[in-house]
């Protein structure tokens, strides 16, 4: 008689008559090599994930860890692993949030940023700037507020200096590809290029590096150091950038593809603002908010008045109004035409602005710009009220007849929106622009309608955030890639969500511990200077924040057991596996669990 031991399964199916029997199974993944574990117990030291005590370690509900998991197998480990935590799913890059968090705990910052760095080679800047999607799904709300995860991603960085971790690249091919533009999505690109052993060169057409990195947000928010610091991580892996030189008479795509080039990345970002459509804005006084910044961040300096109104309420209207405070405007206001509540720009910058003593003004429209001798002096406004939603699922305002009234000012920084510049590019054949100027691609692979012609990021999608578009940057890498190679650019590439996904669940008794406040400079130290604003976590105040994770995932797939197992018998890569199994007898012996066994 043979006996098979058959661990992390469930019986789904069981067929048959007496005798004879075809049982179907479900076999988890233990991710470990039982021929080559011995037990040593290594992985168990070295894995940085505590579950409570008390929990559940039943095989047959997959929820278990190195550090409290009921052996089936005597001198040998397993691991046990939920689907991918709410962190990671809510990132737009879909980093490993649940990894680098927990290696932060440890204080071990070098092996945070190679979790973080295997997605996006920017850990500082994003630190600094990223609106932290993640921590909407972060399970610890549910407790007293969300992991202070963008914050963390900044103290690894801190902590270890990027540029001296050591990326793996695989051997450099022959082939070279072209990225026009050196924002998020055009870096994005060119750091996984580099990776996957594909050459680029990055065409700027802007005098320094980094897009709207460099130019749209000022230095209160994200330092110089920081960004040239973290371009360096790419150009380090052999990356070239070629500053002032825009894509136009001189220099055009099907150049590019004459001197060589196998694939062009069309990464131009959306530097162009949007008008107010209302008399007299092109009088002198009126100016762009992309382009006051643009000249802020690259001379340091910008013409303000006394008396300052920026319209919009965007990020990009947040850091226009914080500018134009610290060069020396005595009033500035901000006009909404919604209310507080239906702002896009962040609640943190809302009230940093408001503390720094800009006004604004909600329910308010422009209508007309009053200008006298060429001159803006004035602005003509009307108040609004708020209807059904939207598109944008925001209520519509409508004016308020008979509202009508003026103010005085001195200088009118509309800040409405972006759009991409796309003069260097629309004329050229088998591309398909939308009615926003954005440029037409497939959706999963980011190919164009030209052959060998990929775009992403705010050319893409229109202004949108930064790590939208270095995720957008890393899924048109291997799109190039796999054109390269000849291969299918879409096939196995599903990113949808799983329905009903298994967390660890919230232990009844898990104790309130309050999210640790990010240090800020103060309100008087920020007056007439670009000094950073948020201050940075200390290595303690960190290392606390890291612990209130919950570890929703069980497993953080930090490779820290990896490392640590000698006989490399630790398989992350394992997957769960259907056997089906011809059989003589079946012995159910699986205490409270239920399994189906309809025949």
């Amino acid at each position: 008689m043979n006996i098979e031991l058959i661990t992390n399964a469930e019986l789904e199916n069981l067929e048959g008559d007496v005798g004879h029997f075809t049982a179907h199974i479900h076999q988890h993944a233990r991710y470990i090599d039982l021929n080559k574990c011995t037990g040593c117990g290594e992985c168990e030291t070295v894995c940085p994930v505590e579950l409570p005590s008390g929990y559940d370690a039943n095989l047959a509900t997959r929820k278990a860890s190195y550090k409290q998991y009921a052996q089936a197998v005597p001198g040998a480990y397993a691991i046990q692993k939920a689907d991918n935590a709410p962190c990671r799913t809510g990132c737009p890059a879909g980093i490993n949030v649940q990894g680098y968090v927990q290696m932060v705990k440890e204080g071990k910052y070098e092996e945070a940023l190679k979790i973080i760095m295997e997605d996006l080679p920017l850990p500082g800047v994003l630190g600094r700037i990223c609106p932290h999607e993640c921590e909407n799904g972060c399970r610890r709300s549910e407790v007293d507020a969300p992991v202070a995860i963008r914050d963390l991603k900044r103290l690894a960085a801190d902590r270890f200096d990027p540029r001296d971790v050591k990326i793996e690249c695989l051997p450099p091919r022959d082939e070279k590809v072209a990225i026009i533009g050196s924002g998020p999505a055009g870096l994005s690109a060119a750091y996984q290029l580099a990776r996957m052993g594909i050459q680029s060169v990055i065409y700027e057409a802007l005098p320094e590096a980094g897009g709207t990195l460099r130019v749209g947000i000022p230095d209160h928010r994200l330092p110089r150091r920081v960004l040239d610091q973290e371009i360096e991580v790419i150009t380090n892996l052999g990356v070239e950038i070629k500053t002032g030189t825009p894509l136009g008479p001189d220099l055009t795509v099907d150049d590019l593809f004459e001197q060589g080039y196998r694939a062009v990345y069309l990464a131009l970002g959306a530097h162009q603002g949007v008008s107010l459509r209302i008399p007299g804005e092109d009088a002198e006084g009126v100016r762009q908010g992309v382009d006051f910044l643009r000249e802020v961040n690259l001379t340091g300096t910008a013409p303000v008045c006394k008396r300052v109104v920026v319209i919009g309420g965007g990020n990009v209207a947040i850091d226009v109004v914080r500018c134009a405070v610290r060069l020396g405007a005595e009033e500035v206001t901000i006009l909404y035409r919604r209310t507080r509540q239906e702002m896009p720009a962040w609640e943190e910058e809302i009230h940093a602005a408001e503390a720094e003593g800009v006004k604004i003004e909600y329910l308010v429209a422009p209508q007309e710009v009053v200008v006298r001798a060429g001159k803006a002096v004035g602005l003509r406004c009307i108040r609004m009220e708020l209807a059904e939603p939207d598109e944008s699922g925001r209520r519509r305002p409508v004016a308020v007849e008979g509202s009508e009234y003026e103010i005085e000012v001195d200088q009118i920084v509309p800040a409405i929106g972006q759009r991409p510049d796309v003069s260097s590019i629309e004329k050229l054949p088998g591309l398909e622009f939308t009615s926003w100027q954005t440029l037409e691609t497939d959706s999963v692979s980011y190919a164009t309608s030209r052959e060998g012609i990929f775009a992403g990021g705010d050319l893409k999608t229109g202004p949108s955030v930064a790590i939208a578009a270095i995720a957008a940057g890393r899924e048109a890498a291997e799109s190039i890639k796999r054109y390269l190679d000849g291969k299918d650019m879409v096939a196995g590439r599903d990113s949808s969500q799983v329905e009903n996904p298994e967390f660890q669940p919230i232990p009844a008794r898990e104790a309130r511990q309050e999210r640790v406040p990010m240090p800020e400079l103060s309100v008087e130290k920020r007056v007439g200077n670009f000094a950073e604003v948020e201050l940075g976590y200390d290595e303690k105040a960190g290392r606390e924040e890291a612990e209130r994770c919950l570890n929703c995932s069980y497993c953080c797939e930090c490779n820290q057991c990896v490392s640590a197992c000698q006989a490399e018998a630790v398989i992350h890569a394992e997957t769960d596996k259907k056997r089906e199994l011809e059989v003589g007898a079946v012995i159910l012996s699986t205490g409270t669990g239920n399994f189906n066994t309809a025949q």
